[in-house]
């Protein structure tokens, strides 16, 4: 390149670069510089001394999770949070503002979309509200304490007067509905659902065993009391077919039994390692009752 020749501009023959941009197909999508299942290994997992972050956020009903999404890259990401929309409150780290300050200015977004050199903060939460039965799996006829807790409704609707009790947060309208027909286990019955046979549908890895949320509603819910909880029909264990497969790590049903909601990238491409699937930019969040401890350091 003359340097004499390129001080009468770039377009000068000589003085500057064509670099084409396209095509461009990238094969990897990340979340904190890891694919799925990587993601959801660890935070500081020695096998990745570049990517300390996971994707694998908890929570429990009630408590307002801060998502801080920060575009790279070239390409714009549809990204969707499932269980509930991200109430944006700021972008690019200046808070949106609002003539009433009681009010969110920020909107409710289904998609969070991603653009590169862009970023948006926003609060998630969970809470159960609007199922229509009781996620808790509450019967007033248990003989199990923790089946037949109360559900005392604040000026919102929602069960706080007992931080410690394993339904804070409870969406008090369904209480006591029950879900399922008629359950073997120790949970309401009369309701709309019939669970599926398992000989022809398998419960998947992140299956908490259950469709209730905890270990004790789950616990109730498979009939794998013991006799010495005076449940009605104890032992009976295991007859709703419902305990997911052995092996399971991602959500044990003894100790979590959480709620597992996928957080994913709506392009569906995006959702593949080199085109194998599943992968890229794909992470679970789970919603985990108040009886399994978040371990805010991971």
């Amino acid at each position: 390149m003359n340097a004499a020749n390129c001080a009468n501009g770039a377009g000068t023959a000589g003085c500057s670069l064509s670099v084409p941009t396209e095509p461009y197909h990238p094969a990897y999508f990340m979340i904190n510089g890891r694919s799925m299942p990587d993601d959801m290994d660890p935070n500081y997992a020695p096998q990745y001394p570049h990517q300390p972050y996971n994707g694998n956020p908890h929570l429990h009903p009630g408590e307002q999770v801060l998502l801080r999404i920060i575009g790279q890259g070239r390409w714009q990401h549809p990204f969707h949070e499932h269980a509930n929309h991200v109430r944006v409150l700021a972008r690019d780290g200046n808070l949106i503002l609002t003539a009433d300050r009681q009010a969110l200015a920020g909107p409710a977004l289904f998609t969070t979309t991603t653009t590169p050199g862009q970023a948006m903060d926003g609060i998630f939460y969970y809470t159960g509200r609007g199922l229509n039965w009781d996620m808790y799996g509450h019967n007033p006829k248990s003989n199990d304490p923790l089946g037949k807790l109360p559900c005392n409704p604040d000026a919102n609707g929602y069960n706080t007067s007992d931080p410690t009790a394993i339904n804070y947060f409870e969406w008090c309208q369904d209480h006591n509905k029950p879900v399922e027909v008629a359950p073997f286990g120790d949970v309401a019955s009369g309701g709309p659902v019939t669970l599926p046979n398992p000989n022809i549908l398998t419960n998947g890895t992140w299956y908490g065993g259950s469709p209730y949320l905890g270990p004790n509603a789950t616990t109730r819910a498979t009939g794998c009391m013991s006799s010495s909880a005076a449940q009605s029909n104890s032992p009976n264990c295991g007859v709703t077919g419902v305990t997911p497969p052995s092996g399971t790590v991602g959500n044990p049903p003894s100790s979590e039994a959480g709620f597992a909601f996928m957080w994913h990238s709506h392009n569906e491409r995006e959702i593949t390692t080199n085109n194998i699937f599943p992968g890229g930019m794909m992470m679970m969040m789970l919603v985990d009752s108040r009886e399994f401890v978040i371990d805010e350091k991971n």
